[in-house]
């Protein structure tokens, strides 16, 4: 945690002499502060706006090799941390959440493994500027390498102690529109755990997310988003971890820009992802995930 400080203090000494920029986003499951330092001298970030989603691609994968931008990111998971603090301090609630191998609050709460992290991304970047908007804010496009860190592992709602590093090749973007908004993420990398009862792992994972304010409710070609993670053990190269989810998404305000949206998920485990003490029965777990969201 001083590390985490101590680089946002430099960050903060940096921003004082106009070198950065800085934008967050806020959402149930992850919100983060991000810092943007621009490393062309030239200051030529790419508009994308006339940029088809094939063009977006191919044009940050044909200059992946020129960075432009340095993004430093500190990141927290409101949902998985309050799974964690209310097992710890309402046990017996949690305990009756429970019917069969199926908790509401684990059902809630799942998939993620980190209470918070610090990333660090260094990579090419575009953005789509709107017009007579000067802010930015998420609408940009990135494909880089990153590195991220952090000092807790989250597993069955309670908190370890475990140093982890995760390095991943990632493009990732989001392009707001007037009456439509989408979202992409594909990347595949590797977690590096210090804490001997977790298993180092590969991991491959895509999503993808579509709004579109003019097109009806229900619509799930449209109004909707599809996430997939598969990691490996590094070693045996076994499958040891599986995510599957299918999001809805319910436009409730153009002006505003308001979705709810409902997530829909399996998740495996396999044991052999863990070592030891977390190894305690030896028996896979399948998991069902629901994720209710409102977001602006």
């Amino acid at each position: 945690m001083k590390f985490f400080v101590s680089v946002w203090i430099f960050i903060v000494t940096v921003y004082a002499q106009d070198l950065i920029e800085f934008d967050y986003e806020l959402d149930a499951y992850y919100s983060n502060v991000s810092a943007f330092i621009d490393l062309d001298k030239n200051r030529t970030v790419i508009n994308g706006n006339d940029l088809s989603e094939a063009q977006i691609y191919t044009n940050l994968l044909y200059h992946a090799l020129k960075p432009n931008i340095f993004l430093v990111e500190a990141s927290i998971y409101p949902m998985p941390v309050f799974g964690v603090y209310f097992r710890k301090n309402h046990e017996h609630i949690y305990d009756q959440a429970r019917i069969d191998d199926f908790n509401i609050v684990k059902s809630l709460t799942a998939g993620f493994e980190e209470p918070y992290a610090l990333s660090f991304f260094i990579g090419r970047m575009m953005v789509f500027s709107k017009k007579n908007k000067t802010h930015v804010g998420k609408n940009r496009a990135y494909m880089g390498v990153l590195l991220s860190i952090g000092d807790k592992t989250i597993k069955d709602n309670k908190l370890y102690n475990n140093k982890w590093y995760e390095v991943e090749l990632k493009l990732k973007g989001t392009r707001e529109k007037e009456d439509s908004d989408l979202d992409w993420s594909f990347r595949v990398g590797s977690r590096i755990h210090t804490n001997e009862y977790f298993v180092d792992s590969l991991y491959l994972g895509m999503r993808r997310s579509s709004i579109d304010y003019k097109k009806k409710r229900f619509s799930f070609v449209y109004n909707s988003a599809y996430t997939t993670l598969i990691e490996f053990n590094k070693q045996t190269l076994e499958p040891i971890k599986v995510e599957i989810l299918l999001e809805k998404k319910f436009p409730l305000s153009m002006t505003q820009k308001m979705v709810f949206g409902l997530e829909v998920g399996y998740l495996y485990v396999s044991a052999d992802r863990f070592r030891g003490i977390l190894q305690t029965t030896g028996v896979d777990n399948h998991q069902l995930i629901l994720r209710p969201n409102l977001k602006f």
